[in-house]
């Protein structure tokens, strides 16, 4: 017998994009007063759409932890609110988390500019010497 090619489809991933467009929104008034710009950097939804991590960036990074407490302390209600708002048979629970991606590869990239300027300097100094 001939076995029926399944279709691709993106299931998973237009259900992360419709949890980062719709908590865009439903974070805002949870998070307008704490004075920094917040973004959902990423959402990673399980296969079987049961739950979903929601990655966060905060650009103030001393604010970071009070952004994710008030966020964690308001979960009930924003996972109220996106139950509400998505039109879909299985809604997965939430939980936010840190992205400190970008911030790692900032700290990175200075590392490397560092390490660029001290070889300049031994180069400089070497030439000199000779």
């Amino acid at each position: 017998m001939r076995e029926i090619p399944h279709k691709k489809t993106n299931r998973v991933e237009k259900i992360n994009a419709l949890i980062q467009m719709l908590l865009g929104v439903i974070i805002l008034p949870y998070t307008k007063d704490q004075g920094t710009i917040i973004t959902i950097s990423k959402v990673n939804t399980s296969k079987d759409l049961r739950w979903a991590k929601i990655w966060i960036t905060v650009v103030d990074e001393e604010k970071d932890k009070k952004v994710l407490k008030t966020l964690q302390n308001n979960l009930f209600d924003i996972q109220g609110e996106l139950n509400r708002l998505m039109e879909v048979k299985i809604i997965p629970r939430i939980s936010f988390h840190l992205d400190t991606t970008s911030r790692y590869a900032d700290h990175i990239s200075q590392l490397f500019h560092e390490i660029e300027k001290e070889d300049q300097g031994r180069k400089n100094t070497k030439t000199d010497a000779e």
